[in-house]
């Protein structure tokens, strides 16, 4: 399992972003999960990634587990980095 952790840096946070990030972790054959305390989401599902409920300056966990989680977990931490 490949895990690395990352900071929300954008001020908002709303369904068209939890879009780009579905369409995003899509690209990847492997499982990949938000993680904050005790809530998770599933990076491929936007009702899971709207539960999440990222707020500016909070750290959380990506995990991914799979063939591509190496490549998956740096290119969404990346990703959501340049929101």
């Amino acid at each position: 399992m490949e895990k690395t952790t990352f900071v929300y840096n954008k001020d908002t946070y709303n369904a068209y972003d939890a879009q780009r990030i579905v369409f995003e972790a899509g690209k990847y054959k492997s499982e990949i999960i938000f993680a904050d305390g005790n809530k998770r989401g599933n990076a491929k599902s936007i009702i899971g990634l709207l539960s999440m409920k990222f707020l500016k300056g909070d750290e959380y966990t990506l995990m991914a587990e799979g063939p591509d989680a190496k490549k998956a977990v740096k290119a969404l931490a990346d990703f959501i980095a340049k929101l």
